[in-house]
């Protein structure tokens, strides 16, 4: 495994209550949104792709990416042949007046052999809770449209970057979900856009803990927030990113520790000066203590859980 994997993390400034007006008809970002959406993501990229150390895996937040920019990111992506998981915008069945509220992992075809790649495999993974606010902005269509429930929950096998767990914002206060991961994966990646950025940074800092992994919450800028934590022991280094304030446009990468973590969840790191903090009660281990080759298969989604 890697020693560490340079993440890159971007917050857009999208504004919900322009891109996603009742009078519409549809939830369908808006034109002028989806424009200003773009030209925030294609800013971000830029500045990560001019990074000295640039990411092999970039976060964008929920709802942050336009349909009709799917291919035009792809393209941005496999430039950079990073590994992308970004929010987009709902996916829509007029047949049902449905909606789906969904996550993308993009991996460029030549991921693994460092050279820039002409397409990229798409996985996508679902949201299962809509929010509260969620659901009465559908309810403010007329007619009113309803929410389209993914039930999975998904980790993601990145080989020697690690195996990856997602949520896409409300589905971070479940649970059930944090329990599935416990032991499963070295990283939660969050993609959100939630206004009270002080409960999922209580909740970051908790999960990091009891479930053992790296957390990031890559929120939307217009609220602020985003953050990554580990479960080192030393208290100053928990925090390994932080950014406070509403309406803040950024692009940062961010240094997420793999191998010391990988053997600490599997109990190795049990010295006095222990780098990390200790198991948790019940702790056990469900990853394959291996280092994986260098042309291991990316990003392979494993389905852990199915309510259906």
């Amino acid at each position: 495994m890697v020693e560490v994997l340079t993440l890159g993390v971007i917050q857009t400034t999208l504004d919900s209550q322009a891109a996603w007006n009742a009078d519409s008809g549809e939830p369908k970002i808006s034109a002028a949104e989806d424009s200003r959406a773009w030209h925030e993501i294609r800013r971000a990229m830029r500045a990560l792709a001019d990074h000295e150390d640039q990411p092999r895996i970039i976060l964008l937040p929920e709802l942050a990416l336009p349909r009709t920019r799917l291919d035009d990111f792809e393209r941005l992506v496999c430039s950079m042949n990073a590994l992308a998981i970004v929010g987009v915008d709902y996916r829509l069945d007029h047949r049902t007046k449905s909606a789906k509220n969904e996550g993308l992992v993009l991996v460029p075809r030549n991921f693994w052999k460092r050279t820039p790649s002409r397409y990229a495999a798409r996985v996508w993974f679902g949201k299962r809770d809509p929010a509260p606010a969620e659901v009465s902005g559908f309810n403010e269509y007329m007619p009113p449209w309803a929410f389209h429930s993914d039930p999975n929950v998904y980790v993601f096998d990145a080989g020697p970057y690690g195996r990856i767990g997602v949520s896409i914002c409300y589905d971070f206060m479940d649970i059930e979900r944090a329990l599935l991961y416990r032991g499963r994966v070295h990283h939660l990646f969050v993609i959100a856009y939630n206004r009270d950025v002080k409960l999922f940074e209580s909740l970051a800092v908790s999960l990091s803990r009891t479930v053992f992994c790296n957390v990031v919450v890559c929120n939307t800028g217009y609220f602020g927030g985003s953050l990554v934590v580990s479960p080192y022991y030393k208290a100053f280094k928990r925090i390994g990113y932080s950014i406070d304030g509403g309406k803040v446009f950024t692009a940062q990468c961010v240094p997420l520790p793999v191998r010391d973590l990988d053997a600490a969840i599997h109990g190795f790191d049990t010295k006095p000066n222990a780098t990390y903090k200790h198991l948790p009660p019940g702790f056990t281990a469900s990853i394959d203590h291996t280092v994986a080759l260098p042309e291991a298969p990316p990003a392979v989604a494993i389905p852990l859980f199915t309510s259906d």
